[in-house]
């Protein structure tokens, strides 16, 4: 039964990441309504195993306090009062306590409280940047939601997980976020050799992007890796941050320094994909 679990979740989660993958590279931006499913999903058959195993209702509130968690991402509270702002995590801490208290830790199932933990993660990476776009960040917290541990169907992976406490310190969706950056690092050698062969040499810029027309830039999917400064210079900056070509244009920029927005949605679909076929190659060290 969990087999075929594992299978709709895997199904599911591929048609609605490549459709997504399709609408980042064509528009940088995908729709709330794919992470919605996902995550729905995920926190609908989560209470599906409580039922089916019998486990002690508790469970059912630290799925609440997840549910409530994961909705509150998609509901805009700017602007409400801060009390109103902040009680949908007081209400979910209250009920996750209960929960675990009632339980008790030497009988918890930690599997069930990995994406309540991985949703704070991954909003945490969020907010220091780590994870640029918000898209990705929602993509990452309803993974969290469909795999609070890695399927397996049938004969995948082909490297099986050694046991449900190395999948819960090597979540699958973590993993996910760690492979998909190391293939966006995969672009850093075409820069350097593009550079090189154009004799555009600056550092750190020519291993994060390259020298472009700035018409070409206003009309691409561009961050600058160049700012005016309060004297009205212009300056390279080390890594890209937000728009600012209109200055640049003004302050006399034609050919500037830009990396591409490279979708991240594209990297952790395939990441995604690689684990579910090969499974994590650091439980080979294991």
């Amino acid at each position: 039964m969990q087999e075929w679990a594992d299978l709709l979740k895997v199904l599911l989660a591929a048609a609605i990441m490549i459709r997504a993958s399709r609408q980042d590279w064509q528009e940088r931006m995908a729709d709330d309504i794919h992470w919605k499913v996902i995550g729905l999903v995920g926190l609908a058959l989560m209470a599906l195993y409580v039922a089916q195993e019998s486990l002690p209702w508790e469970y059912y509130l630290i799925i609440i306090a997840t549910t409530v968690l994961f909705l509150d991402v998609f509901w805009d509270n700017e602007g409400m009062g801060r009390a109103l702002s902040v009680s949908p995590y007081a209400f979910s801490l209250i009920l996750l306590g209960y929960a675990i208290g009632s339980i008790g830790l030497d009988s918890l199932r930690y599997e069930m409280v990995t994406p309540f933990i991985l949703y704070w993660v991954f909003v945490l990476l969020y907010i220091l940047d780590v994870i640029k776009g918000g898209a990705d960040a929602k993509c990452l917290i309803s993974l969290a939601m469909l795999f609070p541990l890695y399927p397996s169907i049938w004969m995948l992976p082909l490297i099986d997980a050694p046991s449900v406490a190395a999948q819960i310190v090597l979540p699958f969706p973590v993993m996910v976020l760690f492979l998909a950056s190391l293939m966006s690092l995969l672009v850093l050698p075409y820069f350097v050799v593009r550079n090189i062969m154009n004799r555009d040499l600056s550092m750190p810029q020519m291993l994060l992007g390259t020298r472009i027309p700035i018409e070409r830039a206003e009309s691409g999917h561009y961050w600058p890796m160049e700012a005016v400064s309060p004297d009205g210079s212009i300056v390279k900056r080390a890594t890209p941050q937000g728009e600012g070509f209109e200055e640049l244009r003004t302050a006399g920029a034609e050919v500037v320094w830009v990396t591409p927005k490279i979708p991240l949605l594209i990297p952790l679909t395939a990441a995604m994909l690689l684990l579910i076929i090969l499974g994590n190659p650091l439980f080979l060290l294991i």
